[in-house]
This record gives C-alpha cells, sequence and structure tokens, in this order.
C-alpha cells in the first residue's frame, strides 16, 4: 500500500475534529449533569452517580461495537450512526420521568453514539494518514479539548435558561449535527479496496448461505478474537487501563478536593475550562512531535505519563493558592490531555493498517475498563482514610504504572509491522491481494 496522503485527507481531519467537538466531547458535561439530575429526581445519590460514571465511560467500553461497524462497513457509517443515537438517546431522556431509565437512554444509549463517533473518526485518520498519524489525530482530537472547555459551562447555561428537558432536547441537535460531519468522511483507499473485494466475493456467493454465514463470523472474529495479539500489545493495554485508572480518579475528586481548601464552586469550575485549553495545546503540540522519527510517539507517551505522574504526587502543594491551582490544571491538560493524541499512531505501529479498526476497538475498551474500575476504587481508598491523599497517591502511581508499562512496550517492539507481510501472511490469498 502507498503511503501518499490522499487529497480527501485533510477533509477529513476537519470533519474529524467537528464530529468530536459535537458528539463525543459531550461526555464531559458529566459533571454538570450529575447536579441538574440529582435537583431533578432527588433520588438516590449512588444511583444518580452510577448514571453518570456510566455516561462517562460508555464512549470507550463501547469501542468494540464500532470496530464490528467498521470493519462490516466502513468508518463512514459509524460516525453517522453515532449522530442517530445521541438525537434519540438525549431526545428520549427528556421524556424520563424516572431517572431508572436514564441508564437506557442517557447513559447507554448516548454513551455509544459518542463511542461510535470517537472511535470511528480515529481509526479513519489511521487509514488516510499512514505516515503523519499523530499530527493528523492530534489536529483531530483537538475537538475533544475544545469541547472540555466549552460544553461544561455551554451546559450550564442551557439547564439555567431551559431546564432539564430542554438541555437534553438541545444536547440532542447538538449531537446530531455529528452526522452532517460523517456525510463529508468519504472512505478510505484501504476501505474501497475491502468493499470492492466484499462486492466480488459477494457475486461469486451469492447463492451460498454456508459462504456467507461465514463471512459474518470471520468479522465478528475479528473483533473478539484478535490474533495480532503478542506481549508489546498487552504490554500497551496494562499501559492504557493504569493511565485511565489515573485519569478518572483526578477527574472525578479534584474539584471537590479543591473545593475542601477552600476555593469556590466558580473557581473548581473553571479549572475543568483551564484544563481543556491545556489539553488543546497539548494535543496539537504532541502530535506534531510524535511525528520526527527520533522521538515517535510510545517514547513521547511513557514520559507524559512519568511527569503527570510527578505532578500528582506533589498536588497538595501545588494548589495552596487559586494561581498555583490555575497553573497545576494547565500542566495537567498538557502532560495528561495529549496522551490521547498518541493512542493512534502507537496502535498503527503496533499491528498496522489491516488490524487498525480492531485494535482501537480493544484499546478503547481497555480505557472504558479503567475509567469504570478507577473512581470506586480511589472512592474506597477516601472512605477508609478521611482525605484525599491516599487516593491521589494511588492516581499517581497509576501513571506511574502507565510509563513504565509503556517502556516495557517499547522494549518488547522488535520493529514496526510490515503492512505488506501482515496482510501476505495471516490473510488468505484473495484478501492479500487487496494491498
Amino acid at each position: 500500500m502507498s503511503d501518499r496522503i490522499e487529497p480527501w485527507a485533510w477533509v477529513v481531519v476537519v470533519a474529524s475534529l467537528c464530529a468530536l467537538f459535537l458528539n463525543t466531547s459531550l461526555s464531559y458535561i458529566a459533571g454538570v449533569m450529575h447536579v441538574a439530575l440529582l435537583e431533578r429526581f432527588q433520588d438516590d445519590v449512588t444511583v444518580t452517580s452510577w448514571v453518570g460514571s456510566l455516561y462517562s465511560c460508555m464512549f470507550a467500553l463501547s469501542a468494540p461495537v464500532a470496530s464490528f461497524i467498521i470493519n462490516r462497513w466502513n468508518c463512514r457509517c459509524c460516525v453517522i450512526v453515532s449522530g442517530v443515537l445521541g438525537l434519540v438517546g438525549f431526545a428520549s431522556s427528556s421524556l424520563a420521568d424516572d431517572i431508572r431509565w436514564l441508564f437506557l437512554t442517557y447513559a447507554l444509549m448516548t454513551g455509544l453514539g459518542q463511542g461510535l463517533c470517537y472511535t470511528g473518526c480515529l481509526v479513519l485518520l489511521g487509514f488516510y494518514f499512514k505516515t503523519r498519524t499523530s499530527l493528523a489525530t492530534g489536529i483531530g482530537i483537538a475537538g475533544c479539548g475544545l469541547g472540555n472547555f466549552l460544553m461544561p459551562p455551554l451546559t450550564q447555561h442551557l439547564v439555567d435558561g431551559y431546564g432539564l428537558k430542554g438541555t437534553f432536547l438541545l444536547l440532542g441537535a447538538v449531537a446530531f449535527q455529528s452526522c452532517v460531519c460523517g456525510f463529508l468522511m468519504r472512505p478510505s483507499q484501504h476501505e474501497r479496496q475491502r468493499h470492492l473485494r466484499r462486492q466480488e466475493e459477494g457475486k461469486a456467493n451469492q447463492e451460498n448461505l454456508a459462504s456467507r454465514c461465514q463471512s459474518c463470523f470471520n468479522q465478528i472474529r475479528s473483533c473478539s478474537i484478535p490474533h495480532f495479539i503478542k506481549t508489546s500489545f498487552t504490554m500497551y493495554l496494562l499501559s492504557v487501563m493504569t493511565f485511565t485508572v489515573g485519569c478518572s480518579t483526578l477527574k472525578l475528586y479534584f474539584p471537590d478536593f479543591v473545593m475542601k481548601q477552600g476555593a469556590t464552586f466558580q473557581h473548581a469550575s473553571s479549572l475543568v475550562s483551564v484544563t481543556g485549553v491545556g489539553s488543546i495545546v497539548s494535543r496539537i503540540c504532541l502530535g506534531f512531535a510524535a511525528t520526527d522519527p527520533k522521538i515517535g510517539p510510545s517514547l513521547l507517551y511513557s514520559g507524559a505519563n512519568g511527569v503527570t505522574s510527578v505532578l500528582v504526587f506533589f498536588i497538595h502543594p501545588l494548589t495552596q493558592t487559586s494561581g498555583l491551582r490555575v497553573v497545576f490544571s494547565f500542566c495537567h491538560g498538557v502532560y495528561n490531555g495529549g496522551i490521547w493524541t498518541l493512542f493512534n499512531a502507537i496502535t498503527y505501529a503496533i499491528v498496522g493498517v489491516h488490524h487498525l479498526a480492531s485494535a482501537m476497538g480493544w484499546v478503547m475498551f481497555t480505557c472504558g475498563m479503567g475509567y469504570l474500575i478507577g473512581g470506586p476504587i480511589a472512592g474506597m481508598l477516601l472512605e477508609a482514610t478521611g482525605d484525599y491523599h491516599a487516593a491521589f497517591m494511588f492516581s499517581a502511581s497509576s501513571f506511574l504504572l502507565a510509563s513504565i508499562f509503556g517502556l516495557l512496550m517499547i522494549c518488547a517492539r522488535t520493529e514496526p509491522p510490515d503492512v505488506e507481510t501482515t496482510l501476505t501472511t495471516t490473510l488468505p490469498e484473495s484478501e492479500a491481494l487487496e494491498s
């Protein structure tokens, strides 16, 4: 396969940036919506927290579903479906009279839509950019950083002005706009070749039911039984899980931590936006730096996790004053937010372009598991000790483990996979001819 960048590639970058801003970045409103849900339903705090927690992690847990859609159809279909799910999920949530219905409409349906959008955009950028994956991903994923900066205060304004039901309807309209971005995501050359090959196979086996069933089974197997698992990829998954465990702890407890130090609620909320500003800067700059072959995305990934670990270890002295809190939040956004830019490039370097969709599904599912278990574990430490010190030390240790596993991943990987060799040796002859 040629490494030449297709002419439509930069349109896909802009479309991905917009889609991630309009859809996936809505995961950052969980904190604002948590307060609104408590006021609206007056239900148990634990039940309300689980709704928000499931909503926050579904963007990653749903990645295997996205991988199946991409492997069966294409990335464009994945992003368009995400917009429809966002519209239906938010609109249905506005009709709910019991908070338990929100587990289905708000947490599962809209969370699934955000996951399909995120994975679809990242995989398509990997298909289009084989030599500048980090740079393209950094620009595209900056949409999430922009959403981190704008979406929480915007949602709070909508809740104050239109109430919870009106907010759900307006957020559904916002998420639905990602469908427009999806229509701009023209299938890549890799996807077009795969589609043509399937058409030819379909004509040859049109009357053969067994062959069609086998083809469908192969699509499911490509997501559920990956044959690209090896030591470097295992180390990578362990690193990703410990990274997101640390992220979820810091994201969940940092606002309340600074409020207990004397900060106002408005100041604590503004620190989230400051983190978003640092994240925007980092995602673009780190994506550009990762294109340097002397550095590479894997080394940047491990180093950024190491710096984040040091920052969190010294969180108490670094958050004593309001000015220091702003500096800490910005640095946290710079070193932590940019790591998400590197996932696509690292995955591509380990497994190659053919397995990119399935591998990204596993990576994002691992992210979701980290988000799901990180907060409860830190919560148990908080209840056992009575202060945030143990919880944040747990977060810092998780980032340190992510850095160590990242270094082990580099040591275990001998060289980037050769796409031609991978396709020829792991696929049937008819599929290898695609390249």
